[in-house]
């Protein structure tokens, strides 16, 4: 049998390509239905998508979505991702749409050249005919209460789910945002200089935030045939961060500095000491806390200074912060406190809470703006509790005369929470009142001498020095307080905080 030249190229060009691609298995849905499951050969995930609009003709593409291993989720990736062997995918057809020559990322480059007064005047016009009430609140105060925002989020999603359904891309979801901070330009939110200010209401790279959280929210009443996924129960473990660690490589030097610590009795003469101990131990104290996180009974055992000379907390911080000690001392009560009151202001189910704010003691003010600020971000998911008990995991109050070690020792004491947590003992008015950080697990308790502000800020930096995770139900309200010390934001849920933070720049 004669093999032509032609045929022999034809051979060989077929065998390359059977090298270069490989093996996924593409599920197929146009306007939602699934049409057909199918193992195909691709060199990359623009040839899926060729492959897919080929054999469903005028079809356009929604969708790319990828089994990612990690997560045993379907997630949304572009036409530029890696392809492997047994890969899975998920492509969404639609029955209308743009030119079939349109691509992911044509797509979201069309979005990202619509200019401000494109984006601004849709929704302008969506909220005259629907909501009117949110234009006029905001021309009026210059912001939005909660109830407002929650309207405008209602409205948007309604506008999004009637032209794109319950599953829109997330470049229409990104463009819902944009035009959303375009709008109302007070509600942008930029902490530490990061983002562009509309992620909290839809984060393209996290997929969350306020409009997010109302799709997710519609579709839990979709009928199981509208359903794109189905339910399944994921495990969630994650973590904290912990940060960067280094040993320090003299152990017997830091042994002495310890036992030299240990031994030193606080006093005008030993403080010079004390503080260069401190000071020598740094490092492998930080490295030991962030590598075996001990209790904070072990930490104080090792480190007993931070219970006598509670000022050394201040400073411990101040070097993990980068010099961020002072700066909650500076803003709460001169800048943050009056900016909540306003906040809550526009809230008429806190008008309570505000009533005779000015004739109150300084403490008496700091406790009413902690209460504001748990109504404002109240406990949420598994943590969930009563408002009025979410301020007693923050400060709790005890009998005057309460002596400090039946604090940890008496079952009946007033501690509410497994977490370190402030106790008053007396009334706010009271000149003799004290405030005692308390941590019943571990039995320790560090008295203080100062005002409550200063008792919140000595409070939250032993969370920091001990590497401690916050209370469950004040997550949001813990959150709030890296805000005002200008720290990044740590928690996964902070739409939130993001929004109090909108409103509090917001104020004048």
């Amino acid at each position: 049998m004669e093999v032509t030249l032609p045929t022999m190229l034809s051979d060989l060009t077929q065998a390359y390509d059977n090298l270069e691609s490989v093996k996924v298995l593409v599920t197929t849905f146009i306007d939602e239905k699934e049409i057909c499951k199918k193992i195909l050969h691709v060199s990359s995930a623009k040839d899926i998508i060729g492959q897919s609009q080929a054999q469903h003709m005028g079809c356009v593409l929604d969708r790319l979505l990828k089994y990612n291993t990690d997560f045993m989720e379907y997630i949304d990736v572009d036409n530029e991702v890696d392809v492997k062997d047994f890969d899975r995918f998920h492509i969404f057809l639609s029955a209308r749409g743009p030119p079939m020559e349109t691509s992911l990322g044509e797509i979201r480059q069309n979005q990202s050249t619509i200019t401000t007064e494109e984006q601004s005047q849709p929704l302008r016009s969506l909220l005259k005919r629907k909501a009117p009430q949110i234009l006029k609140e905001y021309e009026t105060t210059g912001t939005l209460s909660v109830p407002s925002r929650k309207l405008l989020v209602k409205t948007c999603i309604g506008d999004l789910v009637e032209r794109c359904g319950y599953y829109p891309l997330s470049a229409e979801k990104l463009t819902v945002a944009k035009s959303i901070i375009t709008t109302f330009p007070s509600l942008s939110v930029r902490v530490a200089g990061q983002g562009e200010g509309f992620e909290h209401y839809y984060d393209p790279v996290s997929h969350c935030g306020f409009l997010e959280t109302k799709l997710r929210n519609l579709r839990r009443n979709l009928d199981q045939g509208q359903r794109r996924y189905k339910k399944r129960k994921v495990t969630n473990d994650c973590g904290e961060d912990k940060k960067l660690r280094q040993e320090d490589g003299n152990t017997s030097s830091t042994d002495e500095w310890v036992t030299l610590i240990k031994r030193l009795r606080p006093s005008a003469e030993n403080l010079p000491t004390i503080m260069s101990g401190m000071e020598e131990t740094y490092t492998s104290r930080r490295a030991w806390i962030s590598k075996d996180s001990p209790t904070a009974a072990e930490i104080f055992r090792e480190y007993p200074r931070f219970l006598d000379l509670p000022s050394l907390l201040d400073l411990e911080f101040g070097k993990l912060t980068g010099g961020k000690a002072d700066l909650f001392l500076r803003k709460w009560e001169a800048s943050i406190i009056p900016k909540l009151k306003s906040v809550a202001a526009l809230e008429t189910r806190m008008s309570s809470l505000l009533k005779d704010f000015e004739e109150k003691t300084e403490d008496e003010a700091c406790y009413t703006a902690l209460v504001v600020l748990t109504h404002l971000l109240p406990p949420v998911g598994a943590s969930r509790c009563s408002l009025k008990s979410a301020i007693t995991h923050l400060v709790d109050f005890a009998l005057p005369g309460t002596s400090i070690a039946s604090l940890c020792s008496d079952p009946e004491a007033s501690s509410t929470t497994h977490q370190p947590q402030l106790i008053c003992i007396g009334d706010l008015k009271s000149a003799t009142r004290q405030y005692i950080i308390v941590a019943k697990n571990d039995k320790v308790t560090i008295p203080l001498n100062d005002g409550l502000t200063c008792a919140v800020d000595k409070l939250f930096k032993l969370y920091w020095v001990c590497n401690l995770s916050y209370p469950a139900p004040l997550g949001s309200v813990f959150t709030f307080f890296e805000f005002v010390y200008d720290l990044p934001l740590s928690t996964q849920r902070k739409t939130k905080v993001l929004e109090l933070i909108a409103q509090i720049k917001a104020c004048k």
